[in-house]
């Protein structure tokens, strides 16, 4: 029997392993970068700071400018609104961390909002929107969000309509 032997003179690699690898790996890698630039975009642009007046005012000239949120309790006797023509009105308020042992002021304006029913005196605040360089924090459209603690007492259940024990 005759021994067959062959060569490969052309000096390539029969099954190409080393480019496939090559590719698999700059395949990987791309895939991979990707995926983290699309995590880090995402997380960056759509993040709201929520924010108490005291913390507003400790971290003021970083916070300028950003999309935030800022909580606290409505001072009653700052509250104005003016209407300003048929399709402009101005509401302008101050909010604090606490009504009865008033702090800082947060001086809060929004444009085009309607009055609401729940502003009043220590109704708790929270207001999506930017501090301008003065300090005066503008709202965003739709942006006022208010809970009023008088129409949120609890109930006791001796005065309830059905008569339900505890």
């Amino acid at each position: 029997m005759a021994d067959a032997t062959w060569t490969n003179e052309s000096g390539l690699n029969e099954d190409g392993g080393g480019n496939n690898r090559l590719k698999f790996i700059v395949g990987g890698v791309l895939l991979i970068a990707a995926v983290v630039f699309l995590v880090v975009n995402a997380a960056s642009g759509s993040t709201q700071l929520y924010k108490t007046v005291d913390e507003f005012y400790a971290e003021q000239a970083r916070l300028i400018g950003r999309d935030l949120r800022v909580a606290g309790m409505v001072l009653g006797d700052s509250i104005t609104f003016e209407q300003v023509d048929a399709t402009t009105s101005r509401l302008e308020f101050d909010i604090v961390d606490d009504s009865k042992n008033p702090g800082r002021r947060l001086h809060i304006v929004a444009i085009n909002e309607p009055m609401p029913d729940l502003l009043q005196q220590d109704a708790q605040a929270l207001i999506e929107g930017q501090a301008d360089e003065t300090g005066t924090f503008y709202s965003n459209p739709g942006g006022l969000l208010l809970k009023c603690p008088t129409r949120y007492e609890e109930l006791d259940p001796a005065d309830h309509p059905d008569g339900v024990a505890q």
